[in-house]
């Protein structure tokens, strides 16, 4: 990411300075984390045409984290599409970018942090994002000595702020050790996710992921990579627990997110995967994947357009 903020951000039904993009530090969504939110990637074409990838599959999943939470917004999803445009617009990044979209309680009539409240806000920020060497390169992970949160705690399947804890301590920890990322398992000793990715594992030419009873989000970009496989190459990703030792001998480990997209795993605790280097299956689901954010794939419709102006901006 640029070490420059952007010069803009969306606060509450408009384009701001980035600086003005705030929040009082006593609001619920500040104090505990009590919000709710999700990760756009906004893509670059050849011609410098923006797509945004599977607006409405992540608005979606941003109302169930809601309904979860018992928050209501004063926006429609139809204006926060426009607002996501508007900011994309205003920023006007030349790398692809990622729009983050939250919501949020806010102070309350007591200004209790833990006190009932239904005054909620939304905030909107974007920043540029090329692409890591990572993607080509691969990342070493570890098996974290924190473990996933679960239904009964901190449900994983609500996209809220605060369940972050739990994926900073595992991120830290990896990399204090010297690794580049962590890999937590859940309470019951099989493999969950990794700070803000899904994984997936090959074995023996088989696609397999933990099932979202394991401690995950339910991920969008790995049910891109489950129908990418099935049309492209034949395959059906499995969903089943994951033992640590299968990481330990599988032919392909890779992350996917919205952030993440692909990103090959090449040793967890030291010892390679595979022969150390990306996998075939990984790299052919990196260049299906690369074709359907740019619009080139069999499905257009996971592609919003930014137009030229939608009105509003800066």
């Amino acid at each position: 990411m640029s070490a420059q903020p952007p010069p803009y951000a969306w606060l509450n039904g408009g384009v701001v300075p980035w600086d003005q993009c705030v929040l009082h530090a006593r609001s619920q969504g500040a104090f505990w984390g009590a919000n709710v939110f999700e990760g756009l990637r906004v893509y670059r074409d050849e011609d410098g045409q923006r797509q945004v990838f599977r607006v409405q599959d992540h608005l979606d999943r941003l109302r169930r984290s809601m309904k979860s939470l018992h928050m209501e917004i004063a926006y429609t999803d139809e204006e926060l599409t426009r607002a996501c445009m508007d900011l994309v617009l205003a920023n006007d990044f030349e790398a692809d970018a990622h729009v983050c979209v939250v919501a949020y309680f806010g102070l309350g009539s007591t200004f209790d942090p833990m006190g009932r409240t239904t005054e909620t806000g939304v905030h909107i920020t974007s920043t540029p994002v090329p692409r890591s060497a990572a993607h080509a390169s691969g990342v070493a992970a570890t098996i974290s000595s924190w473990r996933r949160i679960g239904d009964d705690t901190m449900p994983p399947r609500i996209k809220t702020g605060a369940n972050y804890h739990n994926s900073r301590l595992a991120q830290h920890e990896a990399l204090r050790n010297g690794y580049d990322t962590a890999l937590l398992l859940n309470q019951q000793g099989t493999l969950a996710e990794a700070p803000g990715s899904c994984v997936v594992v090959v074995r023996d030419g088989q696609l397999i992921t933990p099932p979202g009873t394991s401690g995950v989000l339910e991920g969008i970009t790995v049910d891109t990579v489950a129908r990418l496989a099935e049309e492209q190459l034949g395959l059906t990703l499995q969903h089943r627990p994951v033992d640590r030792t299968e990481l330990y001998v599988a032919d392909e480990v890779f992350l996917c997110g919205t952030m993440s997209e692909l990103l090959p795993v090449t040793s967890v605790d030291r010892l390679p995967v595979g022969d150390g280097t990306p996998g075939p299956l990984t790299h052919a689901l990196q260049n299906h994947y690369d074709d359907a954010v740019r619009g080139l794939g069999k499905h257009p419709e996971w592609c919003t357009p930014v137009p030229a102006r939608t009105g509003g901006a800066a």
